[in-house]
């Protein structure tokens, strides 16, 4: 399943690094050196969401996204069990396009993205009421 993604939609930073942040793994394949990202769904290497990024021609990116059941059986073959459709690919696909940025309505890459900073506005009630002052006596004895 492929999922287009426009630059902005990252946040600024680039694909890798939005990858992780989203679960997912960096990989190399030992024998092509083909670069993609898998996401596991148990301690295990397999199943695991398998996404592979693209570049686009117009700007941004593809995630061609499926799921592979498990390692190639063969010895030399590069062919395994996989999903590139079903629902479970379909609500990681779900998942992942919910933790984009959504496009702003001016599309210029000089558009301000605004994200309002939640942490300090539960700064507040984070932090504990401070102490009340004790004199030296009182800490002596406590």
């Amino acid at each position: 399943m492929k999922i287009k993604i426009d630059n902005q939609q990252l946040g600024g930073v680039s694909p890798a690094q939005w990858l992780r942040r989203a679960g997912y793994a960096f990989l190399t394949d030992r024998q092509s050196g083909q670069e993609s990202f898998a996401r596991r769904l148990s301690r295990d290497f397999y199943p695991r969401f398998h996404l592979y990024v693209q570049n686009r021609e117009e700007g941004g990116y593809f995630f061609n996204l499926h799921l592979d059941h498990k390692k190639a059986s063969y010895e030399g073959q590069s062919r395994h069990s996989a999903d590139y459709e079903g629902e479970m690919v379909a609500e990681e696909a779900a998942r992942l396009s919910s933790l984009l940025l959504p496009l702003a309505a001016d599309s210029s890459p000089l558009a301000p993205q605004f994200q309002p900073d939640v942490l300090a506005s539960l700064k507040p009630s984070l932090t504990p009421p401070p102490a009340p002052k004790r004199s030296w006596w009182q800490r002596l004895f406590s």
